[in-house]
């Protein structure tokens, strides 16, 4: 069984896609985003590490973001 996005992995998301290429560690800090949080979002393809520590938010990212609305 899939495991659902949490509310929080939403936030963090949408925070990814208004602030492209948002630090790890900024992440970390600031929102409490956890490695599970990242790693969930990574592993399902919404986010996408460009540079080292840095991320972007991915096509399927996107249409969660729509489809959360």
């Amino acid at each position: 069984m899939t495991e659902p996005i949490t509310s929080k992995q939403l936030g963090i998301l949408q925070y990814i896609s208004k602030n492209p290429n948002a630090n790890k560690a900024l992440l970390i800090s600031t929102l409490g985003a956890s490695e599970a949080d990242l790693a969930y979002l990574e592993q399902h393809d919404m986010i996408r590490e460009r540079e080292i520590g840095c991320f972007r938010i991915a096509h399927f990212g996107e249409m969660v973001l729509r489809r959360s609305l």
